[in-house]
């Protein structure tokens, strides 16, 4: 006869998305995303998001729709930046 085993308790993963971004990650990638905006204001894309850089806090717009990081870089999506700014 085997034993009632109850359903463990339900989990919730968060993403790395999801979670709180530092207010410096935000802020170096809103930084490259104005002066796109400013360079290329005529012919502009719509990107994905930002790479920055932890050491430089350097961003590097990315149209991809999965980016490759490098150790020390995190991936900010365009609709966090966006999210931040209004």
């Amino acid at each position: 006869m085997t034993r009632y085993q109850p359903n463990p308790e339900p989990t919730i993963a968060i993403s790395e998305s999801q979670s709180l971004l530092a207010p410096d990650l935000i802020r170096a990638a809103r930084s490259a995303y104005s002066i796109y905006l400013n360079v290329h204001s005529e012919q502009m894309q719509h990107p994905t998001g930002v790479v920055v850089s932890h050491r430089s806090d350097r961003g590097q717009l990315i149209f991809a729709s999965q980016p490759v990081l490098l150790p020390g870089e995190r991936f900010v999506t365009f609709d966090e930046i966006e999210s931040q700014m209004y």
